[in-house]
């Protein structure tokens, strides 16, 4: 049986750019007008719905549950994880640009500001680590930490 998600959120778009695109609805009226009025306004509320849509269903998700974690279509166990590091602000900033590792596992959004970065532990792996948009970076951090935490208490149980 699954748990409940330690954590998890939609990366979708800030508050204000729904307002923006907007402004989709007079330009192709302008370009749809000669045709007629019905199709400007068809046009326009359809163009705009479907970038509303491929926004919302096009926006990573972020979660950890049971022990795993997900971002976008990518998952690993936080077993195979090391600490958590928030980054917030200039740090954020930093990482997103000098600090950027190729080699990193990226599930990033344009609308966030904060991310969590976590080395990778597993030898076998090559990716050295993920980079994860957030903008609860310290609740994910902490969700991650409890999340190895709680089967540290597992495999203890076990091997007793």
């Amino acid at each position: 049986m699954e748990s409940a998600p330690s954590h998890r959120e939609r990366l979708v778009p800030s508050w204000w750019l729904p307002l923006v695109l907007l402004l989709l609805v007079p330009a192709s009226l302008l370009v749809f007008l000669p045709v007629g009025m019905e199709v400007g306004v068809g046009v326009a509320a359809v163009l705009y719905a479907a970038i509303m849509l491929a926004l919302w269903f096009g926006a990573p998700v972020v979660e950890l549950r049971d022990g795993v974690l997900r971002a976008g279509r990518a998952r690993i166990g936080v077993d195979d994880l090391g600490e958590a590091d928030a980054l917030e602000g200039a740090a954020a900033r930093t990482a997103m640009r000098s600090g950027w590792d190729p080699a990193a596992h990226h599930v990033i959004s344009p609308w966030t500001t904060s991310l969590v970065r976590v080395p990778v532990t597993d030898a076998a792996d090559p990716t050295p680590s993920w980079v994860v948009s957030t903008r609860r970076p310290r609740q994910l951090a902490a969700a991650i930490s409890a999340a190895q935490h709680a089967g540290e208490q597992r495999a203890g149980g076990r091997d007793a």
